[in-house]
């Protein structure tokens, strides 16, 4: 099929337009050539290959902005108009493909491309032109906000790869999207994994309304999936969401001792973002930090027990100076960042100048640097005022 494809290519009848910067030529044939082929052929196989052509022809030259609007306005009247399905969707791609140069380039006319991209999918039948064109605006990110009620639309979509295509591309968009964070809830609920893991990406990134609900919507799913990537998605939303009630906060704590090592080094992440209000994880945080194999997981959920119990040194500084015994935490690096959460206290971290002062005498130079750098920041004398 291809080879037929490119015999058709190479005997297709074309004008003699000659080839200048204005009119590039690739594989043979001009600008002119391909756009006049992609506008007349009879052939679906010759105008998909002209999509092709003046879609890297933009590619290869994308400084001639002019040109390339030109490009890509063919290219989306195809996307909108073509009778063949593979044209459309080969449209679809060409212009999905173009949307990093289109964003670096502030001249470029970005917004008219997103409509054809939003409009060829509002009009399409076909299950395939649409996972394309869905695909194709989330790589315009915040930019494709026109196509936000479309988008919610085909997450609504018979298809699963659509459904997740949508929900994927609402998450890109960002906060821009939260008026469809009710179209996304139900997804949640799929019985396709691809669409229930589109849809907790997109609720964590588009900043909901109603916080509560979306967090109270994503919780029960740390029970009840099996996929270790669609739990990391979760609770990866739930600590962008910042729900700090109980019920999260607990749920995501549990996440913790998860048996993927990925899951419970981003709940420990998730945990951090909660700041005080991750308290009532203190336990589980701790022990983490004190036991997990994982020395990331060790060190962020170090991170985390810092910010929660933030107003309570008396009680963080033992568990802290604990771990700076190297017998006790073999790796250099947790150590380090027990030293700069020590420092990081101020005058509340007195308490623990004596556990510093021994750990200048660790084996890690590193480590003796960073415990050094602490004590430092711990016995500083606040600057005298200045009357003024």
């Amino acid at each position: 099929m291809r080879l037929l494809t490119a015999a058709l290519v190479l005997a297709a009848v074309a004008s003699a337009s000659p080839a200048d910067d204005t009119n590039p030529e690739f594989n043979g044939k001009t600008l002119s050539e391909w756009t006049t082929m992609l506008r007349e052929s009879q052939s679906p196989r010759l105008r998909k290959v002209a999509v092709v052509a003046v879609g890297q022809i933009a590619a290869d030259h994308k400084e001639k902005t002019k040109m390339v609007k030109e490009v890509m306005t063919a290219v989306g009247k195809a996307l909108r108009n073509d009778s063949a399905v593979a044209v459309r969707t080969e449209a679809a791609r060409v212009l999905g493909k173009a949307a990093i140069q289109l964003q670096d380039d502030p001249s470029a006319d970005v917004g008219s491309v997103v409509i054809d991209l939003s409009e060829g999918l509002r009009v399409e039948k076909e299950t395939e032109t649409k996972l394309e064109a869905a695909t194709a605006l989330g790589r315009f990110g915040k930019l494709a906000k026109p196509a936000t009620q479309t988008l919610a639309a085909a997450a609504a979509d018979k298809d699963a790869k659509v459904q997740a295509a949508a929900a994927t591309s609402l998450g890109r968009i960002g906060p821009d999207a939260k008026v469809v964070d009710g179209d996304l809830l139900p997804l949640l609920k799929s019985s396709d994994a691809a669409v229930r893991k589109a849809a907790a990406f997109a609720l964590g990134r588009i900043e909901p309304d109603d916080v509560v609900k979306a967090s109270a919507a994503l919780v029960p799913l740390l029970k009840s999936e099996k996929d270790a990537e669609l739990r990391a998605e979760v609770v990866t939303s739930l600590g962008m969401l910042g729900d700090k009630s109980q019920e999260t906060v607990k749920a995501v704590a549990v996440a913790l001792t998860d048996e993927s090592v990925d899951v419970r080094r981003l709940a420990a992440q998730a945990l951090a973002k909660f700041f005080v209000g991750a308290k009532a994880a203190a336990k589980e945080l701790q022990a983490a930090f004190q036991s997990d194999a994982d020395k990331l997981v060790r060190a962020y959920s170090l991170r985390a027990l810092c910010v929660a119990l933030a107003d309570d040194a008396k009680e963080l500084i033992p568990v802290l100076t604990a771990r700076l015994d190297p017998v006790v935490e073999k790796e250099p690096e947790v150590r380090i960042a027990v030293c700069d959460e020590l420092g990081g206290l101020g005058p509340q971290g007195q308490p623990a100048v004596p556990a510093l002062r021994t750990a200048q005498k660790d084996p890690n130079t590193k480590v003796r640097d960073a415990a050094a750098a602490a004590v430092k920041k711990v016995i500083a004398k606040p600057a005298p005022k200045v009357d003024k």
